[in-house]
């Protein structure tokens, strides 16, 4: 980036952080502050780093499950609510949103060689692992974060997709997937080389 584009980027921010700083957005900032992530996105590929193709991505939210996890107010403080019912409705979202990515351009879940996942908690990954039938190694990357920095909210799977990065995992299809108060469920289909 050039010096011009450095400032450029650091006022939008600054615009950005001004425009949707509430003081339930401060309070949420500061439970879940210790992970935050963003992608840097060029057109150029750089040789001395592996590329990352975004290739299809589905998201589903439902507004009729919003209890199952979200933040209220009570007695004046902010509570994070999370249900016993969040690790199935992670599972059942997480593989809708795959199936409907990956149905987009013909391709099934065992194309997939990399799982980049928000792991939510423990009971979340035994979740995501049983629906999605895939290997407790298949989610490695997710339960080492999760084990080393505990559920960080959905810029988790930043944190993982650096580890799989970190590791060489093997190129080809990856998935990405989070979800999170709403409820919701993101995934992103990557092409990693």
């Amino acid at each position: 980036m050039s010096q011009s584009e450095e400032e450029y980027a650091e006022k939008l921010s600054g615009k950005i952080q001004r425009r949707w700083l509430t003081a339930y957005v401060l309070i949420s900032a500061c439970l879940f502050g210790d992970g935050a992530g963003a992608a840097v996105l060029s057109r150029q590929t750089n040789p001395l780093r592996r590329s990352i193709e975004w290739k299809e991505y589905a998201s589903l939210v439902n507004p009729a499950e919003r209890n199952a996890l979200l933040f209220q107010m009570r007695g004046g403080m902010l509570r994070n609510v999370l249900t016993r019912t969040v690790p199935g409705l992670a599972a059942d979202y997480a593989e809708q949103v795959l199936h409907k990515a990956l149905s987009e351009i013909g391709l099934v879940p065992e194309d997939v060689s990399t799982w980049i996942m928000h792991a939510g908690g423990r009971d979340v990954l035994i979740a995501l692992q049983n629906r999605l039938k895939i290997s407790a190694e298949d989610l490695r990357y997710s339960a080492t974060m999760l084990h080393l920095h505990g559920n960080m909210s959905s810029a988790f799977v930043y944190f993982v997709l650096q580890a799989a990065l970190n590791d060489n995992a093997k190129p080809g299809w990856w998935w990405m997937s989070s979800f999170g108060a709403g409820f919701n469920c993101h995934g992103a289909l990557l092409k990693v080389a």
